[in-house]
C-alpha cells in the first residue's frame, strides 16, 4: 500500500506576523465580550506603581456627559495634586505614598447616586478620605440635589440646625476639640454644604469634606441624622418611619362649636408633670368642661410618665419647657438644641408624638432661639406669680381680675395651691368663659402661627 507523506507547511515571517495579529485580535474581542458581561467597558481604570508611590483609579463612563465631565475633572484635579505632592516629597521621605480612587453607583429611590471616594496617603498616621457625590435622574439625566427630597425649600434651615447639632455631637462623642463657629458656617443653610448625602432606613447621612466643619487634619466628617428627626423636613415618601409602639389612647377631640359664643381662656401649667398636683387638676377638669396645656420639663417626664400620659389621653395639650429649665440666653446653640431635642424625645417615648409648642424658661427667647427650636413659641400675658404666693385665694383673684378673651394664664402644676387657685377661678368664671387648650384656642381663633414669633395671647 502506498501513501504520500503529508508536507509540513512552512510559514513565512510575514505570515507568522499576520497570524499573531489575528490571534491577538481574537483574544481582545473575547476579552471585550467578557468585560461587556461585567460592564467593565463602561469604566476607566488606571494603575501606576513608582518607587515612591502607588496609584489606582477607577471611575465610570456615564451616559450623562455633563456629570461625566464633572467627575473626570474632579478626579483629574485630585490626581494632579497627589502627583505634585509625590514629586515634591521624592527623596525627602522614604514613605511610599498612595492614591486610591474608587466609586459606587447606587439607587436612591427614583434617582441614581454616584459616590466617588478618594483616599490619599502622603504621610502621617492615616489616609485622608474625601468623598463627592453626584445625583441624577437616570431617565432624563436631570441633576438633582438634597432640595429634591425636602418637604419644601423653607426646610433647609431646619436641616441646617440638625446638621449643626449632630456635628457638634459627633465631636463631643469622639472627645475631640472643635470650633463652634467653624461648624456653624460649614452647616449653614446653603444647599452646597449638603452636596454629599445618603438617605436610608437609618436616616440622613451627611459627609463634610476636610476644611468644611473643621481643620484638614480632622479629615472628612460623616454624621447621621436619625430618621425620627426628619419628619416634616424630608418628604414623607422618602421616609420609612413607622408609628412607635406606644400604648397610649388617641385623645378624643371635643366638639368646639359649643364654645363659639363664649370668651376663651387658656390655663397653662409649667415645670411638671407631678404626681399629686397634676392629678388633682386632671381629676377636676371635666367638672368645668375644661382642657388645659402642660409645658413639661424633660427631666421629669419619665418619673411622672403616668401623669403625662393621663393628661394627654384626656385631650390636654402637651408642650415643652426644655429639659433642665436653664436660661437659654446663657447657652450656646448646641446646648439650646440639646435642651429642646432631649425633651421632645422623652415626651415622644410616653405619648407617641413630639410636641409642637415650646415655652422657654423665664420666657427668655428670641428669633434665633425660635429658629433653632423649629417649634411654636407660646408665652403668656397673665402671670399669677403662684410660685411666690403659694396661696390659692390670691392666685384665684389674680386670674379673675386679669381674665380676658384669648388670654394665656401662667401657672405651675408642681404646687397644690396653684391647682386649687386655678380651680377656684374656673368656678367663678365658668358662666362667661370656656377653658381650652392651646390647640383648641388656635382652632377657635382660626390663628395661623408663625414660628418666628412668640404668642402671648390670641
Amino acid at each position: 500500500m502506498s501513501y504520500k507523506r503529508s508536507k509540513k507547511i512552512k510559514l513565512t515571517k510575514t505570515a507568522k506576523m499576520l497570524l499573531s495579529t489575528l490571534m491577538i485580535g481574537i483574544v481582545l474581542i473575547s476579552l471585550s465580550f467578557y468585560h461587556s458581561d461585567k460592564n467593565l467597558e463602561n469604566e476607566i481604570h488606571e494603575i501606576k506603581e513608582e518607587e515612591n508611590y502607588t496609584l489606582k483609579i477607577d471611575y465610570p463612563k456615564l451616559a450623562n456627559k455633563k456629570i461625566e465631565k464633572e467627575v473626570t475633572d474632579y478626579i483629574t484635579e485630585a490626581k494632579e495634586e497627589f502627583l505634585t505632592t509625590a514629586e515634591n516629597l521624592k527623596g525627602v521621605t522614604q514613605t511610599k505614598l498612595d492614591l486610591s480612587i474608587t466609586y459606587s453607583l447606587t439607587s436612591l429611590f427614583d434617582y441614581q447616586a454616584l459616590h466617588v471616594n478618594i483616599y490619599s496617603y502622603t504621610g502621617g498616621a492615616h489616609y485622608i478620605k474625601e468623598d463627592k457625590s453626584y445625583y441624577f435622574n437616570p431617565e432624563t439625566g436631570e441633576e438633582i440635589n438634597l432640595l429634591n427630597f425636602l418637604a419644601n425649600e423653607n426646610k433647609l434651615q431646619d436641616l441646617s440646625n440638625l446638621a449643626y447639632y449632630y456635628t457638634v455631637k459627633y465631636y463631643q462623642d469622639e472627645n475631640r476639640e472643635y470650633d463652634d463657629e467653624w461648624i456653624k458656617e460649614g452647616t449653614s443653610a446653603n444647599i452646597e454644604h449638603f452636596s454629599n448625602f445618603n438617605l436610608n432606613e437609618n436616616g440622613l447621612e451627611l459627609s463634610f469634606a476636610p476644611y468644611q466643619v473643621g481643620p484638614h487634619s480632622d479629615g472628612e466628617i460623616t454624621i447621621m441624622i436619625p430618621e425620627t428627626k426628619l419628619k416634616g423636613i424630608i418628604k414623607e415618601e422618602y421616609l420609612s418611619i413607622e408609628p412607635e409602639n406606644v400604648t397610649t389612647s388617641t385623645p378624643q377631640k371635643r366638639d368646639l362649636s359649643k364654645f363659639q359664643d363664649k370668651k376663651l381662656l387658656a390655663f397653662t401649667f409649667d415645670d411638671g408633670p407631678s404626681d399629686g398636683p397634676t392629678n388633682k387638676l386632671l381629676d377636676n377638669l371635666d367638672q368645668y368642661d375644661a382642657r388645659v396645656t402642660f409645658f413639661v420639663l424633660g427631666s421629669r417626664v419619665n418619673t411622672y410618665s403616668k401623669s403625662l400620659k393621663r393628661a394627654y389621653e384626656m385631650g390636654n395639650t402637651i408642650g415643652s419647657h426644655t429639659y433642665s429649665h436653664l436660661n437659654l440666653f446663657k447657652l450656646g446653640d448646641y446646648d439650646i438644641m440639646k435642651e429642646i431635642n432631649n425633651t421632645n424625645d422623652e415626651i415622644e417615648k410616653i405619648i407617641g408624638i413630639k410636641p409642637q409648642y415650646l415655652r422657654a424658661p423665664y420666657g427668655n427667647t428670641n428669633e434665633h432661639i425660635r429658629s433653632l427650636s423649629n417649634m411654636y413659641s407660646i408665652l403668656w400675658d397673665v402671670d399669677t406669680e403662684d410660685w411666690k404666693y403659694k396661696d390659692a385665694e390670691k392666685i384665684k383673684d389674680n386670674i379673675v381680675s386679669h381674665a380676658h378673651d384669648g388670654a394665656i394664664i401662667l401657672l405651675h402644676d408642681i404646687y397644690t395651691t396653684s391647682v386649687e387657685g386655678a380651680l377656684l377661678a374656673m368656678e367663678e368664671l365658668k358662666d362667661e368663659y370656656a377653658f381650652v387648650s392651646i390647640d383648641e384656642m388656635i382652632e377657635l381663633k382660626k390663628a395661623n402661627l408663625d414660628p418666628t414669633k412668640s404668642y402671648f395671647n390670641f
